[in-house]
């Protein structure tokens, strides 16, 4: 049996006896325990009055007759000042009944008769003592838990909100970095565009070229349904084919290929090595430069530069291939039904030069992609300056900068964007001929009123 835990600190004790003696007795037998703080009181009266001088006092000892006021009366009105105080009577044997029939009004912890065991009294106060301190203890634990509970809910509120803040914060950096990602993103694409541009200003014929490759690609990709992550590189290398031929000497780049001699088209087969080893010095761009090196193979095996065939040839470089030879053949028909005879023209070249398979999603996306100028009767075509262009306005013509830099291709239908981009370019690099757009009839007045 384990050992009963004994206060921790002294009980204070109040003997209330109107025999001065008889207290003083009990005194000295408490003291020599040296466990108790004594407080004695000859009265009734004088006790109640002391108890609320000293309302942590753990036990009373009340006689009960006394003049005045019986012990069983005192204990009654000491429960309402301290009632956790363990209350014991002393009483005479001619007091027994009567203090048994009164003894609950007190609530009294037990009673004891006079004259009293030393041992007896004792042992009663001792347990008494134990059973305030247990319950004081009991008061103060729970407090203690209470306290704690209430400073762990005000700690995980606080934590609670910390994580919030933590994730608003980590959401906001993420919204940034996606927003720095996203800026990242177009300007590496602007600039893939200014580097194919490059090659432009060296070859009139190529105007546009680059970017109605790489706006057919991406179409062609997207019907053959490739992942986005392949897509952006094909249409990167569509942009980015022809770089290699800022190399070749202007005497064969003003040829074409059929005119060229056997070290001219040498030197022009070039231009797609010459083109990866410029791309591939960028670690994001290499899957890029092998589309660019293998761009001119022919799918029957007769291409260059490593004549790779059919399925050997890479699926970006077969897309590229075929799209390259489709828009250089449709510049060459008439601007009524360029788009139906340079799809018809390349009939041949269906299972020779080009990957069949390749065929429909081809002639899908060209039809999608290709926007070609309204000139109904319901249209008129006028002439004006960047600061007059506005929403809706059709371009009549490739524009180019001052310094021949492709700007937009013909058709396109002007929003506020490429009216900002044209605005912007037109104080960078000035152009003197004026803008030649379509627009409605009825809008004509309307239009000649604003400006």
């Amino acid at each position: 049996m384990s050992e009963k835990k004994a206060p921790e600190k002294m009980i204070k004790i109040l003997l209330v006896d109107d025999e001065v003696n008889i207290a003083k007795a009990l005194r000295r037998l408490l003291m020599d325990a040296d466990l108790y703080e004594i407080y004695i009181a000859n009265s009734g009266a004088d006790a109640l009055t002391l108890l609320t001088k000293h309302s942590d006092i753990g036990v009373i000892i009340s006689d009960q007759r006394m003049p005045e006021m019986t012990g069983v009366e005192f204990l009654q009105k000491a429960r309402d000042i301290v009632p956790e105080a363990i209350r014991i009577l002393l009483t005479g044997y001619a007091d027994i009944e009567a203090s048994i029939a009164a003894i609950n009004k007190g609530a009294v912890f037990r009673y004891l008769s006079k004259p009293w065991d030393d041992n007896s009294i004792l042992q009663a106060v001792a347990e008494a003592a134990r059973n305030f301190w247990l319950v004081a203890e009991n008061r103060r634990l729970n407090a203690l838990v209470l306290k704690q509970k209430d400073e762990l809910q005000e700690w995980n509120q606080r934590l609670k909100q910390r994580v919030l803040d933590q994730t608003a914060t980590i959401r906001a950096r993420g919204d940034e970095l996606s927003i720095s990602n996203k800026l990242l993103k177009k300007s590496f694409d602007e600039t893939i565009k200014t580097l194919a541009g490059l090659f432009e200003l060296r070859d009139s014929r190529a105007s546009g070229h680059s970017r109605n490759v790489a706006e057919l690609v991406r179409a062609m990709a997207g019907k053959l349904g490739l992942p986005e992550e392949e897509k952006n590189q094909i249409c990167s290398a569509g942009l980015l084919h022809d770089i290699g031929k800022i190399g070749i000497s202007d005497k064969v780049l003003v040829k074409l290929p059929q005119e060229l001699d056997s070290q001219e088209r040498q030197e022009y087969q070039t231009h797609v090595i010459r083109g990866q080893t410029a791309i591939d010095m960028v670690p994001t761009l290499r899957e890029v430069s092998v589309l660019i090196r293998h761009h001119h193979e022919r799918y029957d095996g007769k291409g260059f530069p490593d004549k790779l065939k059919g399925d050997a040839i890479p699926l970006g470089a077969r897309i590229i291939c075929a799209v390259d030879m489709f828009e250089r053949k449709l510049n060459q028909f008439p601007e009524c039904d360029a788009l139906s005879s340079a799809l018809n023209s390349l009939e041949m070249e269906w299972g020779t030069s080009l990957d069949p398979t390749m065929r429909a999603a081809l002639e899908e996306s060209a039809q999608e992609v290709y926007t070609y100028l309204d000139l109904s009767s319901e249209v008129i075509e006028i002439k004006i300056a960047p600061k007059d262009l506005k929403p809706g306005m059709q371009l009549r013509r490739d524009l180019h900068s001052g310094t021949g830099v492709l700007l937009l291709k013909q058709g396109i239908i002007f929003d506020e964007n490429s009216i900002d981009a044209v605005k912007r370019c037109f104080m960078i690099d000035p152009f003197e001929r004026e803008i030649c757009v379509m627009i409605k009839r009825d809008e004509l007045n309307v239009f000649c009123e604003s400006v």
